[in-house]
């Protein structure tokens, strides 16, 4: 979930400041190289010390990296269906795993310590792309995962390949909507936010959240706990979640955790769903894959088209109404054929359409598509009007940035800014 404490830019916590690096080595590109290390573990990336040039916003000329695109869709149509691909994916690991379990090649680039080319500062996504080609690995298309964090990868509507975005915290990150101008196809979390994308004149489609695979419980346990909750309290972005827990504990027991979730959703019989603006978060998938009944606030953001009342989630309540929720669990308490009837029902739906792996398969035909309509070559060729567009993306990171820890990253970003606005010219 996202943090406040991050600054004033509503994101998780992400990279942590670099005091020691001079602003201006913040606004260049990154040229470092990578090297492929193997080992136990299996086969690593490595990024090289990188030397950096103030002001160099284009790596190549934008013709040559149309020629590149171009040459490159054509040799991936001539491939049959059902080709593996490459895949670098950006920020948040999400999906990773799933790509892999399908067969395709991922090399995931983030500040998380998972990840196979780790950052700790703002980085040029054509260098990641230009290192990981130099050591052999020649994405096929670029997957842009958020983690609700700023966009550390700067200059992405550049790369050569195909590139898609996955909006998920939208609803507290609005820079996503400009940004989405960087990419070839997005993909929003929250069907009302897909509808916004839309009418920035960008393709997008409606992919809401999902459980991970390995979150499904192996072995039945006994379900001892009647109602649990799993989540961050005490939020800026959610300020109404403290006093509706603890109103609704009032009237009905209920467990309250802030830690790893599965073991407690598996021995739970009704899973207490609060979100920040009424979104379909990951709690509400979660919580039904690991076989809970679900109890959520009633809201849009698609809620209604996923699930129905009363046969894969349980009534819901009205937002805020901790009277209503806790009423609304001792009824389904009471009832423990219908408790049983609706866990299994949400539990099937989940396993059967909103897995990781449902997900992953959906970026892979979107993306396929792309590659079949030239899509990348046609975005490079017009990066000045996109640049111009996705200026507003950065003003708005950099300004809502109030934390002064972080005003080396407001300043980046505002920089930034200025450089894509004044490419609008090129």
């Amino acid at each position: 979930m996202p943090d406040p404490a991050h600054g004033g830019l509503r994101g998780r916590p992400g990279l942590p400041v670099r005091a020691d690096l001079p602003p201006q080595k913040r606004a260049g590109r990154n040229s470092g190289g990578l090297r492929r290390v193997t080992a136990s573990g299996g086969t690593k990336f490595e990024l090289q010390a990188a030397k950096v040039r103030r002001g160099e916003n284009f790596s190549r000329p934008a013709k040559a990296r149309i020629a590149d695109a171009k040459r490159s869709i054509r040799i991936r149509l001539r491939l049959p269906e059902g080709i593996l691909m490459k895949i670098l994916n950006l920020d948040a690991m999400n999906l990773v795993s799933a790509f892999k379990e399908m067969g395709h090649e991922v090399v995931g680039a983030g500040y998380q310590k998972s990840c196979d080319i780790y950052i700790d500062r703002p980085y040029n996504a054509l260098a990641v792309y230009d290192s990981v080609c130099s050591a052999g690995f020649v994405p096929d298309f670029a997957f842009w995962c958020d983690s609700g964090n700023m966009p550390y990868f700067h200059h992405v509507e550049e790369l050569p390949c195909v590139s898609a975005f996955y909006s998920v915290d939208t609803w507290c990150n609005h820079w996503h909507l400009p940004f989405a101008n960087a990419f070839d196809i997005v993909f929003a979390a929250q069907k009302g936010y897909a509808e916004a994308v839309a009418e920035c004149g960008v393709q997008v489609l409606w992919m809401p959240l999902s459980a991970s695979s390995a979150i499904i419980p192996r072995d039945e346990v006994p379900r001892d706990v009647p109602v649990s909750f799993v989540g961050n309290i005490g939020q800026k972005n959610n300020p109404d979640r403290e006093l509706f827990l603890k109103k609704f504990k009032t009237m009905h027991p209920l467990v309250v955790n802030s830690a790893p979730y599965p073991e407690l959703y598996a021995r739970s019989r009704v899973v207490l769903n609060q979100s920040a603006c009424s979104e379909v978060n990951l709690r509400c998938f979660e919580a039904m894959a690991c076989g809970a009944a679900l109890l959520t606030e009633r809201g849009g953001m698609g809620m209604e088209d996923l699930f129905v009342e009363g046969e894969t989630i349980l009534p819901g309540y009205i937002r805020n109404d901790w009277r209503g929720a806790a009423a609304a669990a001792a009824r389904a308490l009471a009832d423990p054929a219908m408790l049983a009837r609706v866990a299994r029902a949400g539990q099937a739906l989940v396993l059967e359409r909103h897995l990781d792996r449902h997900r992953a398969a959906t970026v892979i035909a979107a993306t396929a598509s792309c590659l079949e309509e030239n899509r990348a070559a046609k975005r490079l060729a017009e990066l000045p009007r996109l640049k111009y567009l996705i200026s507003t993306a950065y003003v708005m990171v950099g300004t809502d940035i109030d934390d002064p820890a972080l005003g080396e990253h407001a300043r980046f970003f505002l920089d930034l800014a200025a450089q894509y606005y004044a490419a609008r010219a090129a």
